[in-house]
């Protein structure tokens, strides 16, 4: 397979001011074995722990908003409910795994990313386009791969403390604990981010005039080792919120949810022969909300999602080919005050995968059969070829196809689900180019999704439809440049989301999304600038009430004040605008936070 430079690197996450000659790093989500970037078959943005560091961003969505082809909404300021679209491409429809384990909400069919610290996260992987074919459902638009911290490998013991405060009564504290060495390593890691927040609701009706508070503790663990042929892997992580919010609907009450995120997975990786890799994944995720009412205790709803899994995994190295086949099972349960008429649904599968390389040339095959218990079987596929045209320059056709089982809520919350809806199903087409060379590159691709029988919440109506197809169009552009001591790096993405029987835009699907940045770095010093830009979008399916776009300035600086102690100062929406992205609520103006952060290098 090809080998990665860290210009191809470059194009996909900035990993600025890294050596351009030594730095080679892999992935695995996109292919669901390890591979470089460049020869990866498929639109791929690696936000490494240096992009984290040097972004100092509150919660994952800030890293999330600023890369090609993702936006977001956000029903009020930090920790407030959201959602994130890949490529117009609905929230649920981005599969979300930590550490290697599907986690999110089986009830909203999505994941609530703000409660993840960045702090915990060592990487992140975000593959656009199906990957049904390789994760089954929820992979129409992407998939999102979260890796937590590993411990130090290169022997010792390195700890980390960071302690921050910002306006609006912001404040985040850092402890972690680092050791490790070529044989086994191991990462603590525990957070706590605490603020009085914005009043979330542009409605000051009641009691909703206030200020929603928010907050979250956060814990992780990672550990491994290697035994004999054997490569071990345990990962944990969990994270407690408390999250004040308000309602149009329930303007005397004062509403706060308590939440939880959990997820474990026990990992082993066997050379059972030279070419063959096994690989055993058992996994645990919770989603846990508990809402309550301050002025009146006994009003409480509860919502518990857990989901049990298993992968068996198998990886064949033979002549210039990568054969993968395995199996997957998992089965979602709920637990709830509100009655759901099935709670409970397993779904089991199978799926191969061959990856070759023919010199300048190279294709990926790959299909899976998913058996689910409520809606039966389903196959998906995808093809890739890529061509290496002139030194630097490849060309990548794809196309492939997911599908998307709805979500418990989508079928039986009261009200609002339709237990006749059927499962989401989606054809992708695909064409990139991509190019690089020691300071500068560029990535390029269209595609074209179709998603038949798409589910989507009407706010005229408060219940869901479901309609016979969605088209969505696009084209991406990302480019890097290096120059001296800059890094600078830009996205542009351009869609057509439309509901195909009325050519009406589906509803918060901006048709237009930009990100500018550029970061400096001196000797003891570091500064940059981000500029996010978003068109506007409708609130409404019949696209009557529009949401505005807009333009976002953030500010960066870092100084390094001794070999173990450097401070930090962010300014996230510089010129306080006021914006929508979502119809009734308020976001985030002016924010800044002041942070020391003591690590050992």
């Amino acid at each position: 397979m090809k080998k990665l430079t860290v210009t191809a690197l470059a194009i996909s996450s900035a990993a600025a001011f890294a050596s351009p000659t030594t730095m080679e790093t892999t992935l695995v989500t996109a292919s669901r074995t390890q591979q470089t970037i460049d020869a990866t078959l498929a639109p791929v943005t690696v936000i490494e722990r240096e992009d984290i560091e040097r972004a100092q961003a509150r919660d994952v969505l800030e890293l999330l908003s600023t890369t090609t082809g993702i936006t977001i909404t956000r029903n009020g300021g930090v920790g407030a409910s959201s959602s994130v679209f890949i490529r117009g491409n609905a929230s649920t429809h981005t599969l979300v795994l930590i550490d290697g384990q599907r986690v999110g909400s089986a009830t909203l069919g999505s994941t609530n990313l703000s409660m993840l610290e960045p702090e915990q996260i060592e990487r992140i992987e975000i593959v656009r386009g199906p990957r049904s074919s390789l994760y089954g459902s929820d992979a129409i638009g992407g998939v999102i791969q979260i890796f937590t911290r590993k411990g130090s490998l290169n022997g010792g013991v390195s700890p980390l403390l960071k302690a921050g405060y910002g306006n609006k009564n912001t404040s985040k504290a850092v402890a972690g604990l680092s050791i490790g060495d070529d044989a086994a390593y191991t990462n603590l890691m525990v957070t706590h981010f605490d603020t009085q927040g914005i009043d979330n609701l542009e409605s000051d009706a009641g009691v909703n005039g206030d200020d929603d508070a928010y907050r979250t503790t956060g814990m992780s663990l990672r550990s491994g080792a290697k035994v004999g042929i054997a490569d071990l892997a345990l990962s944990y992580q969990r994270t407690d919120s408390e999250n004040e919010y308000d309602s149009a609907f329930s303007p005397n009450a004062l509403l706060y949810s308590d939440s939880v995120i959990e997820s474990a997975s026990a990992e082993a990786s066997i050379q059972a022969l030279d070419n063959w890799v096994s690989t055993l994944r058992v996994g645990k995720s919770k989603d846990d909300s508990l809402n309550l009412n301050d002025l009146n205790p006994a009003t409480r709803t509860r919502f518990t999602t857990r989901r049990d899994s298993a992968l068996w995994q198998n990886d064949l190295h033979i002549s210039n080919h990568i054969v993968s086949i395995g199996a997957e099972y998992y089965d979602e349960f709920v637990d709830s005050t509100t009655n759901y008429d099935v709670d409970e649904r397993y779904n089991k599968a199978g799926f191969a995968q061959v990856q070759s390389d023919f010199g300048a040339h190279d294709l990926s095959l790959g299909g899976r059969h998913e058996d689910n218990e409520q809606f039966g079987s389903f196959k998906t596929w995808t093809a890739s070829y890529g061509v290496d045209l002139f030194e630097g320059t490849r060309l990548i056709v794809s196309k492939g196809t997911g599908f998307k089982a709805p979500t418990f809520n989508q079928l039986y919350f009261p009200g609002f689900g339709n237990p006749n809806f059927v499962p989401e199903e989606s054809e992708n087409t695909e064409v990139e180019v991509r190019y690089s060379e020691n300071t500068f590159g560029w990535s390029l691709s269209g595609f074209e999704n179709d998603v038949e029988n798409l589910i989507q919440y009407n706010p005229s109506t408060f219940t869901t439809d479901q309609i016979s197809e969605a088209e969505i169009r696009g084209a991406e552009l990302t480019v890097f440049v290096r120059v001296n001591d800059w890094m600078l790096n830009g996205n542009y993405t351009v869609l057509r989301p439309i509901d195909k029987a009325s050519e009406l835009d589906i509803r918060r699907r901006a048709r237009r999304s930009a990100t500018f940045s550029a970061d400096r770095q001196l000797d003891r010093l570091s500064y940059g600038i981000q500029v996010r830009i978003q068109g506007r979008s409708y609130e409404d399916a019949a696209n009557n009430t529009e949401l505005s776009g807009f333009g976002l300035i953030d500010l960066r600086t870092r100084y390094q004040i001794n070999a173990s102690l450097s401070a930090q100062l962010s300014v996230k929406n510089l010129f306080d605008r006021n914006y929508e992205t979502a119809r009734g609520f308020n976001n985030e103006g002016l924010t800044s936070m002041l942070t020391l952060v003591y690590e050992p290098r």
